[in-house]
């Protein structure tokens, strides 16, 4: 069963005073630990439907975990799918006359052709004046600006077919698009905690399908004495997390990736540790909810923000 924070455990530690820093005598003056500080959740989402439709499948339950780009969801896609293949029919059709050359050199040869014919009554006409009408010629030569013409005619369709075959692939993907966002995937590595929707339920974009929430890494919130310290003091600096668990205590290396800048009343400023959490025997050794010792290590730069940076990527 996982735990999980909840307001009344953060507001009862508050309260009481209980988060709090102190400096043992056996501890050096560079060191500063932190008792009771809270362990919460980083990554948690409610993971939406982005497209109308019926839900087909959900193939996952509560409690099962599932890595980044699986699939937890299947809205019924059987209409792009459709429109897929009408375009795909639309596109081989704009492909074909594309790349077709038949016309544009068929009005070409007409073009010589109607040329020539022309030239040669026009020079029979100078030899012996007046041997072919002069309609003819006439007629001759605008069968010749015509064949010139349909050859303009036939490149400019050469050209539009080409426009017509990107246009189709674009209907292409755009319908692929709303096909793979038919296809719910997990935006995180997680576990499923719950399910909102069932199959065979009717959803719209933005409604909220499941609930994952990430354990891979958490945070550990404390607050520290303004009169002692400042935010800059331990903003980036490496800490050591200690935990009960029912397998004993467990220890966790991280870094403090924020310093409040406002006081409270009491005169303390929030801070955030992110730890990476550690796979047990049968789940994880931290979770949201556990109560931990936080010991900021003042005088060491920090050595591992470089892997929680590549960790996100």
């Amino acid at each position: 069963m996982f735990k999980f924070a909840t307001l009344s455990i953060a507001s009862l530690l508050l309260i009481t005073g209980q988060v709090s820093a102190q400096t043992p005598a056996n501890r050096p003056m560079s060191e500063v630990v932190v008792e009771h500080c809270l362990v919460s959740l980083i990554d948690e989402v409610n993971v939406p439907a982005q497209e109308t439709g019926v839900l087909i499948e959900i193939p996952v339950e509560r409690g099962d975990y599932v890595t980044k780009g699986f699939e937890i969801a299947q809205i019924d896609d059987a209409i792009p799918v459709k429109q897929r293949e009408i375009a795909k029919l639309k596109w081989d059709k704009a492909t074909e006359q594309a790349t077709n050359e038949v016309d544009i050199k068929y009005a070409a040869k007409a073009a010589e052709v109607s040329k020539a014919e022309f030239e040669q009554l026009e020079a029979a006409n100078k030899g012996v004046k007046g041997a072919i009408a002069e309609i003819t010629i006439r007629k001759a030569k605008l069968q010749w600006e015509k064949a010139i013409l349909q050859a303009d005619q036939a490149d400019m369709n050469y050209k539009v077919a080409g426009m017509t075959a990107g246009e189709a692939q674009a209907e292409m993907e755009a319908a692929q698009m709303v096909i793979d966002k038919c296809k719910v995937t997990s935006p995180i590595d997680g576990v499923v905690v719950q399910k909102y929707r069932h199959a065979g339920e009717w959803v719209r974009p933005g409604d909220p399908l499941m609930r994952v929430v990430g354990l891979k890494r958490l945070k550990v919130d404390g607050s520290l004495d303004s009169d002692k310290f400042v935010p800059g003091m331990v903003i980036g600096k490496p800490v050591t997390v200690e935990a009960s668990t029912p397998g004993g205590m467990v220890t966790f290396e991280g870094t403090v990736v924020f310093a409040s800048p406002e006081i409270d009343a009491t005169g303390h400023f929030d801070f955030t540790a992110e730890v990476q959490n550690r796979p047990s025997s049968t789940s994880w050794m931290l979770f949201p909810g556990d109560v931990a010792t936080v010991t900021v290590h003042l005088d060491r730069p920090s050595t591992i923000g470089a892997l929680f940076d590549a960790e996100r990527k």
